[in-house]
């Protein structure tokens, strides 16, 4: 098992969970929320760095196991 790897993937997904909870509560800037919070743009990207760090995180863990178990 390569835990440089492992521990890299850990990371990717410790910064899914922070990117997560910052964002989860929060809607986008409208008329509703009375232009507060994160622009359109800004909260879709949020969203896509979950997603990248959640996957990239679990890719990385992926391939620290090895090969033949």
């Amino acid at each position: 098992m390569d835990f440089k790897l492992f521990f890299i993937g850990v990371g990717f997904l410790i910064a899914a969970y922070l990117i997560y909870r910052n964002v989860k509560n929060e809607k986008p800037s409208s008329e509703e929320t009375n232009w507060e919070g994160p622009t359109l743009s800004t909260y879709i990207g949020l969203w896509g760095s979950v997603i990248m760090c959640t996957m990239v995180g679990i890719g990385f863990i992926f391939k620290s196991l090895p090969a033949q178990i």
